[in-house]
């Protein structure tokens, strides 16, 4: 099959309201965004309006397919094993209609992109150059002509990843943090996934079932990666801006509050009083970066070219003096976007 393309047509936007309309209608409190090529002006694209229906639990068909069928959409592509990632058809087959959980990492990687190739003329026309090129060629299935645009659609994305950042400077630190520091890397430890054991059950004798999920993240929980000999968890709690139903207990436990950042999804981070050093990093169960911190970890043990990547880079920056240890996690970000990036494609 060719891929063929249709120049931008003004009369899109407005095929993408009418089919809102008709979400909305089906179901109400439905967050519908237009998404893909044919929401960005100027641009060239299949003449296919892609929709991002935003639910709560994208697995749980029965609480959306079934008004959405009453509209008549209907389920077309089920990935249990990408996101839960649904698509449905709409009564029109020019219709995609895409459908992810709150808090899946996709949904801002389709809103970034999406508003990155609208104000940005330069990448919008290096997209628009990429996708002619390719649909040029004959091919097997559409699925083969989107993942050949892979290679451009990462390189704008890390550059948009990296322009759009949440404020910085909502951090509220409640206990002092060391300055000038030197970063000091281990080869990977075998005993390190003990030590993670050992505070897990702290944890949950701690808090008990107020614990939503406790993961084993950060550079030691990736056999093979150089690290620095500290323990990064993630917990999930209920409401993690309700400090009084986890952290006295946690504090009883051996730990303490270390930071709030209330605009970055109102991350709390704890740390131990004694060894071994741990970052507790807490969330609520609603949030996207559960999602990147889970991906980030499984892309770096499945893939060992990307792992190797990722401690050169680690390696390079350890050898000179930072401020502050964030300092230092915020110089990693162009390879931890890369990685996370090709994750989630």
């Amino acid at each position: 099959m060719r891929i063929e393309l249709a120049d931008y047509d003004a009369a899109w936007p407005e095929l993408y309201r009418r089919e809102r309309g008709r979400i909305a209608a089906a179901l109400p409190e439905a967050e519908v965004e237009h998404v893909g090529s044919t929401s960005v002006p100027g641009l060239c694209a299949k003449p296919v309006v892609d929709l991002m229906l935003v639910v709560g639990d994208a697995a749980d068909e029965a609480s959306y397919v079934p008004a959405l069928e009453a509209a008549g959409y209907r389920v077309v592509v089920r990935e249990d094993d990408w996101h839960d990632h649904r698509i449905l058809k709409g009564p029109d087959t020019n219709i995609n209609l895409h459908v992810f959980s709150r808090g899946c990492a996709q949904v801002r990687r389709h809103r970034i992109f999406r508003d990155w190739l609208r104000d940005d003329d330069a990448d919008r026309e290096l997209y628009a150059r990429a996708k002619r090129g390719l649909a040029g060629r004959e091919w097997e299935r559409v699925q083969d002509y989107a993942a050949a645009k892979n290679e451009v659609v990462l390189e704008i994305l890390e550059r948009a990843y990296l322009a759009w950042r949440l404020p910085s400077d909502d951090v509220e630190y409640v206990t002092e943090t060391p300055r000038n520091v030197r970063i000091t890397l281990e080869d990977y430890n075998p005993a390190w996934p003990q030590w993670y054991a050992r505070e897990e059950a702290r944890i949950r004798g701690a808090l008990g079932s107020a614990v939503v999920r406790l993961e084993h993240v950060g550079s030691t929980s990736v056999p093979g990666l150089t690290a620095k000999p500290l323990i990064d968890i993630l917990l999930v709690v209920p409401d993690s801006d309700d400090e009084d139903a986890y952290v006295p207990a946690l504090v009883e436990a051996g730990y303490y509050l270390r930071l709030r950042e209330h605009g970055w999804h109102e991350h709390r981070l704890l740390k131990r009083h004694e060894a071994p050093d741990v970052n507790l990093h807490v969330f609520s169960p609603v949030c996207e970066e559960l999602d990147r911190m889970l991906v980030f970890r499984d892309r770096l043990r499945s893939h060992p070219q990307e792992r190797e990547e990722y401690e050169r880079t680690k390696r390079a920056l350890a050898s000179g003096t930072w401020d502050r240890v964030q300092d230092y996690a915020d110089a990693k970000t162009r390879v931890v976007e890369r990685i996370v990036l090709r994750a989630l494609s």
